[in-house]
């Protein structure tokens, strides 16, 4: 009885959800991406801050594949059904993390505090346009353009939670924390000319810049058998100066996040994780002004939910099982009208403006005793994503807890 519930309690919170939502880590992203409100996993180095306040000393490292759209000529290099086709792809180089952090916790059980600093690559963008209306090319020829733009962020962070009640089960403690970032960005462009007598062009340029994140994470109400944590995050956005044009090149800035999620925790020993999540990604302001005649890119706003359940397997061995939701707002109105970049108009195949998403995963954890006799853990989480742009999207991640 008491599984059965469990498994209609996941399977009922996670019927709503996320979008481009800068999810990192193959827990979030078989929970559908809802994250803000963590506060026991390093990836809230990025999503939220104060959620490294009170965790254990621990590093954890993922790998995650992304929606890229190929190039793919499907008739006459300048027809309307030449386009980019989603695939599933890797980071450039593959070998790269899209997280890789290390938190470090100090302080005593009234004022925890923690150090923490993460590599981090949570989406890219990998598109085709038409590029038109130039002097550079006739007047009757669309030029087909391939771009891939690589986006990092190396963030180091710090984050303090306070007790704010020893008898009151409202608002027991609060934790806020913040964190200094270097960006960098890395831009191709590929142009694929109709004429034959004419050579492939290839344009590339790199930047860099300065960024914040701010993060609050609060214990709303706690009791023996239920607990609700609550999540704000900002991370900034950075513009960068390329010294490519950006009417002729379609380069992009690093858009403004801002989130909030709850967490809820279920049953005695709280064994039942659900989470929701919103986030509002500033896209329209990471692009340049399209022409007059064309459409821009839009903000997103975008839902998650999920849900995990821990089941022990033996003594000091753990699965926990995860659902997840995601509504995937794509920063487009239609696929039958897709926004430009100056003069670039984006032409990709793609499912439309908003997307429901399937997540699912599993963790598999195990304990060790320390020297001193304390207990750590270590475990790999395994994810899917399923139904959008591509077929699925997979992630792989290791957690290690320190001495």
């Amino acid at each position: 009885m008491k599984t059965a519930l469990v498994i209609f309690a996941i399977a009922s919170m996670s019927a709503a959800a996320n979008a481009q939502d800068f999810q990192v880590g193959s827990r979030a992203k078989g929970m559908g991406g809802s994250y803000t409100a963590f506060g026991d996993d390093p990836v809230a180095i990025w999503t939220n801050p104060a959620g490294t306040a009170g965790q254990s000393s621990q590093f954890a490292i993922t790998y995650q594949s992304f929606t890229q759209y190929e190039f793919n000529r499907v008739g006459d290099i300048t027809g309307p059904e030449t386009r980019g086709d989603p695939e599933q792809g890797l980071l450039d180089p593959p070998i790269s993390p899209s997280f890789a952090g290390v938190v470090y916790q100090f302080g005593d059980a009234d004022l925890e505090m923690a150090a923490s600093i993460a590599y981090v690559r949570p989406f890219q963008i990998k598109y085709v346009y038409f590029f038109n209306g130039s002097s550079l090319v006739p007047p009757d020829v669309d030029l087909l353009t391939q771009t891939d733009q690589q986006f990092s962020r190396i963030r180091t962070a710090f984050a303090m939670s306070f007790k704010l009640s020893e008898s009151s089960p409202f608002f027991k403690r609060v934790a806020v924390g913040v964190g200094l970032d270097f960006v960098y960005t890395k831009y191709k462009e590929v142009d694929q000319n109709p004429d034959p007598n004419r050579d492939t062009q290839v344009f590339e340029d790199s930047e860099s810049g300065a960024g914040i994140g701010l993060g609050l994470l609060t214990t709303v109400f706690e009791s023996g058998s239920f607990m609700l944590d609550a999540g704000v995050a900002y991370n900034s956005g950075v513009n960068f100066h390329f010294d490519l044009d950006k009417n002729i090149y379609p380069v992009w800035d690093w858009p403004t996040l801002y989130s909030g999620g709850l967490a809820l925790y279920f049953f005695e020993g709280y064994p039942l994780r659900v989470t929701v999540d919103a986030q509002w990604i500033g896209w329209k302001r990471a692009v340049g002004s399209p022409d007059p005649t064309l459409g821009g890119f839009n903000n997103t706003i975008s839902y998650s939910a999920g849900a995990e359940y821990r089941i022990q397997v033996k003594q000091a061995t753990w699965l926990y099982p995860r659902i997840g939701m995601k509504s995937y707002d794509t920063p487009w109105e239609s696929k039958d009208s897709l926004p430009a970049l100056g003069l670039n108009r984006l032409q990709i195949k793609t499912k439309g403006d908003r997307l429901e998403i399937l997540t699912a995963g599993l963790g598999l954890y195990w304990s060790r005793k320390t020297w001193q006799g304390e207990t750590r853990l270590s475990g790999i989480d395994i994810a899917g994503e399923f139904f959008g742009e591509t077929k699925y999207l997979m992630g792989i991640g290791f957690t290690y807890q320190f001495d």
